[in-house]
């Protein structure tokens, strides 16, 4: 019987990791949950973080989700909550899949599957079997087209001489318009006076 086993510069994950599927909605973390039931082997490859090969394969042996105080769900694989871009589960013999892919989580820099190649006298040599999906950005929509708004000013300039002598012709003519009347009324009194003096 051939003992499975990887080598040991396979074993060692990188200690940060990026955080792409850790935090997920419910129907992810259920959707997660029903495929790791249903393929319990799992290997971890953290392709982001820098590891040079995925990491030993184990049997899962407790599974559940947490929600958090924002509504978010966490997959804990054997008491440990996990990043599901970075677990994968053994969906046939020689094939290790993405748990998140196949929960419907998007990732970026990761490999979709694993394949197993054959037992050799250095161990199994556990290897990305396609190049990293890369997230799609979508590019940003057109900018809206530049409506040009022009002001006109408009100076309406006075002509504050015209106004003046406008103002001092009136003066003038409302002065000689009194006159005239003050005198003709000073005529037409004055016979009235001539006469109470002759009847005296």
């Amino acid at each position: 019987m051939k003992a499975l086993f990887v080598l040991p510069f396979l074993v060692a994950p990188a200690i940060a990791h990026a955080d792409q599927c850790e935090l997920v909605s419910d129907e992810v973390a259920t959707h997660a949950l029903a495929v790791m039931h249903g393929h319990p082997n799992v290997i971890e490859y953290c392709e982001p973080c820098g590891d040079k090969a995925p990491g030993e394969p184990h049997r899962i042996d407790h599974l559940a989700k947490q929600r958090d105080t924002d509504g978010y769900f966490a997959v804990t694989l054997d008491k440990r909550e996990v990043d599901l871009a970075y677990e994968y589960v053994q969906t046939a013999p020689s094939k290790y899949e993405n748990v998140a892919a196949l929960a419907g989580c998007p990732t970026s820099g990761v490999s979709p599957s694993l394949e197993v190649n054959d037992a050799t006298d250095h161990g199994v040599l556990i290897l990305p079997s396609e190049t990293p999906v890369v997230a799609q950005v979508a590019a940003p929509p057109p900018p809206a087209p530049t409506t040009t708004v022009t002001y006109v000013v408009q100076e309406d300039h006075i002509n504050w001489i015209a106004i003046v002598a406008a103002c001092g012709l009136s003066s003038t003519l409302w002065a000689v318009t009194l006159l005239v009347m003050r005198r003709r009324r000073t005529l037409a009194m004055r016979p009235r006076a001539i006469e109470m003096i002759d009847r005296k």
